[in-house]
């Protein structure tokens, strides 16, 4: 029993210095968001799910490299992806081209580019 409370306060700790270092580097939602909405013909909710997701599937990191080259801020996306692997910057790339896909399908929206008939 001592061991399974042991185990339960490793967990809790480890979980909430990960938690701290999303909130350190900040998930900017917002920015995310606001950089979408900017970028391209996509509704809020669909840049919003879009952020959600990316979040989920994406270092925190390779969140912010996503975050910046929306914005179109050169210097730190280059600073960012010298932070990240290979691998990483496929992924972040990869998902820009298929979340906002798969948010406006899931929200029974048009996805950008599509013509309107």
């Amino acid at each position: 029993m001592k061991i399974n409370k042991i185990f339960l306060l490793v967990f809790l700790v480890a979980l909430s210095a990960n938690i701290q270092a999303g909130v350190a580097l900040g998930y900017d939602h917002e920015g995310f968001v606001t950089a979408c909405l900017e970028s391209g013909d996509l509704s809020r909710a669909v840049c919003e799910c879009t952020s959600n997701k990316a979040a989920r599937e994406l270092s925190p990191t390779g969140f912010q490299f996503l975050v910046s080259t929306l914005k179109k801020e050169k210097e730190k996306s280059l600073e960012l992806r010298s932070k990240l692997k290979q691998k990483e910057v496929a992924t972040a790339g990869r998902f820009m081209s298929r979340g906002p896909a798969i948010c406006a399908k899931e929200l029974g929206e048009k996805p950008a580019g599509t013509p309107s008939r």
